[in-house]
């Protein structure tokens, strides 16, 4: 069975029980104190780890994109740059965010954006790297956070399988302790587009622990994808989907992930074994109707 420790106490694998991140994101809105609510919330209810998004603004984007207007109902500024700065933390400000998840006893890992918040984020002796979907391709930034030895979470979104053979085979030539999520980069995905069947695709060609990153409405189908393999359930997490902001109507609140964690766990528990025999609360009803 594919195992490894992912923290201190937290194990990841096949006969592991789900592990559940709340993927915070921009959610908090470039608000430290909305961020703190997040991290509280999300360990009252049970989740394993909070995950944030770090970017050195000036080398994730290009500058034409940055330049560029940005006038939209979701805007955090008037040009791209200004919208991007507006929800980025300072590292001071990371740094209480940081050991404000310790405090609390939970996992608080980022997805950097690229070589710059790596470094960033091992002063910060961040634990877990994400690789976001949209990073697939990134070769250099990948590189660079194998360097830091830690364990990796990589999402496949808008990838095709030519593209996530050359991303695995260097994750897996630096490291066995990894996790593979499927994932549809679409905000929100149409059930028909989830595609569920993909997750023992993946599991089977690189033969790793995988993992599912929703991004659809409700919570049915990421408790659907712990039957088809996924250990690891990946949802972006708000306190408030009418919030301004990009991601918070594609998220779910804290009533919603609370039941993916409920509802994951019996899922997992459901799965039992591949041995077929009788059970002991069977052996009335077979002595009733057998005689024996």
């Amino acid at each position: 069975m594919n195992k490894f420790q992912i923290s201190k106490n937290k194990f990841v694998g096949d006969n592991q029980p789900p592990f559940i991140i709340a993927e915070i994101g921009n959610n908090h809105n470039g608000d430290i104190n909305i961020a703190f609510e997040l991290i509280k919330k999300a360990k009252e209810i049970g989740v394993d780890a909070v995950k944030f998004q770090i970017k050195d603004i000036e080398s994730s984007f290009s500058k034409e994109l940055l330049d560029s207007p940005y006038l939209k109902s979701n805007s955090f500024g008037k040009t791209y740059r200004e919208h991007k700065e507006a929800l980025e933390f300072s590292k001071e400000e990371l740094i209480l965010i940081y050991d404000y998840a310790k405090k609390l006893d939970i996992i608080c890992f980022s997805t950097p954006f690229d070589i710059n918040s790596v470094d960033l984020l091992e002063e910060l002796e961040n634990p877990i790297y994400k690789i976001s979907s949209f990073h697939v391709t990134d070769i250099k930034l990948i590189e660079r956070i194998c360097e830091t030895k830690k364990p990796i979470i990589i999402s496949s979104g808008m990838s095709t399988i030519e593209e996530l053979d050359i991303a695995m085979d260097l994750i897996k030539k630096n490291t066995s302790n990894f996790v593979l999520l499927h994932c549809v980069s679409c905000y929100p995905t149409d059930d028909e587009d989830v595609n569920l069947h993909v997750i023992p695709t993946l599991k089977n060609k690189y033969d790793c622990i995988v993992g599912y990153s929703g991004h659809e409405r409700g919570i049915a189908l990421s408790v659907a994808s712990i039957a088809l393999g996924a250990r690891v359930i990946e949802r972006h997490f708000t306190l408030d989907r009418t919030m301004k902001g990009p991601d918070h109507a594609s998220s779910i609140e804290v009533s919603g992930m609370s039941q993916i964690i409920e509802r994951s766990q019996r899922m997992f528990k459901a799965l039992g074994s591949s041995e077929k025999k009788v059970f002991d609360c069977e052996l009335s009803n077979r002595k009733k109707f057998r005689g024996y």
